[in-house]
């Protein structure tokens, strides 16, 4: 039986392979073409936008691994199919859930693997890739750091402490110098927001450094006479999978003290979490499409069909979470959801398998 398992292991784990090399190829030249709305801006041209797709490269892995698994395991176990082989080895006496149990035994060090390269290489590498891409579309006016951006304009020196959806920012420290270096002045916003007409900033504390005297003033408004474009404040915000789920968490407690909403970090972390046991009910729903109901049609129909579920899952999996923000669902629902929804669906299928 051994002999066995390591054939459909073999089998198995090179279709993985080969789909996730196919996914991830497609995903990378569609992301490569969206780079070129940013190609032209200061230092950001074709080599540097080709250097940032490639160090994405490796969250794309991860990101699509659930349904190159499905897609893997389905090509896997139809070419076995095709060759009669899978019939010669239930004539042997080897179960459906054998079969399974080798095809889960096989992928469970690619799921290790890539649950591993998820909390160690690829959140730095993300990072360094949108740190490299705002230091070339800033002209090296931007800096980020694990406290919020730091940004440049002119004799500006800005330091945004949180950057928030629909182009609000949070813990403003600005710092004005003259052309000899000296601070001229400083101030405090609690809240920035752009609108038709520009920045505008919200309960300011300033202070204005003179040679023999020192100015303090409050505002509850004032236009924020800055050029910071929202653009370059999108790129500059931390995104979730920048963070191992040990930096998502302790970054979650920080702005919960903050009173700010976590939403989007939240479903990002526990997303993280069920990854693994999201990948395996992605292989186990492959079973169904070679010994259930669908057993008797061509290969090109199954692959179709298991196509349609792996997008499907990709595509809920992507917009449960904008969903759950916009109607205020629990954050949990919305990570859960489709996971739990696709392996219901695996039970049901896995049932009707003879």
């Amino acid at each position: 039986m051994k002999i066995l398992d390591r054939y459909i292991a073999k089998t198995v784990l090179g279709s993985i392979g080969l789909v996730t090399l196919m996914l991830v190829g497609l995903q990378v030249f569609i992301l490569f073409v969206d780079q070129l709305n940013d190609l032209g801006r200061v230092d950001y041209g074709i080599g540097q936008a080709a250097f940032f797709v490639l160090l994405q490269m490796p969250y794309q892995v991860y990101l699509f691994f659930p349904m190159a698994s499905l897609l893997g395991c389905l090509i896997g176990l139809g070419i076995l199919a095709n060759h009669s082989e899978l019939v010669v080895m239930r004539s042997s006496g080897m179960s459906i859930g054998q079969i399974t149990w080798a095809v889960l035994k096989a992928s469970m060090v690619l799921i290790v693997l890539v649950t591993a390269l998820g909390e160690t290489i690829i959140p730095y590498l993300s990072h360094y890739a949108n740190d490299y891409k705002t230091a070339a579309v800033s002209g090296g006016q931007t800096l980020r750091t694990s406290k919020g951006s730091w940004l440049r304009y002119g004799h500006d020196f800005i330091s945004v402490g949180t950057i928030l959806p629909n182009n609000i920012l949070s813990n403003i420290y600005q710092f004005r110098f003259d052309e000899h270096h000296h601070l001229k002045m400083s101030r405090f916003i609690s809240e920035a927001r752009y609108t038709s007409t520009g920045w505008v900033a919200y309960k300011v504390q300033q202070t204005d450094f003179a040679a023999d005297k020192t100015k303090v003033q409050t505002f509850d408004t004032l236009p924020w006479d800055v050029s910071v474009k929202p653009k370059i404040l999108t790129i500059s915000s931390i995104e979730p999978d920048e963070m191992t789920l040990r930096e998502l968490n302790r970054y979650i407690r920080e702005q919960k003290r903050n009173h700010q909403n976590v939403h989007t970090y939240q479903f990002a972390f526990l997303q993280r979490i069920i990854q693994p046991f999201t990948t395996i009910v992605m292989m186990i729903l492959s079973i169904p499409f070679i010994f259930g109901p669908l057993r008797s049609t061509t290969m090109g129909a199954k692959l179709l069909v298991g196509a349609a579920v792996g997008f499907s899952f990709h595509i809920f999996s992507r917009f449960f979470g904008p969903l759950s923000t916009v109607f205020q669902l629990p954050p949990e629902l919305a990570a859960l959801g489709p996971t739990v929804i696709f392996a219901l669906l695996g039970v049901y299928l896995m049932r009707r398998v003879r």
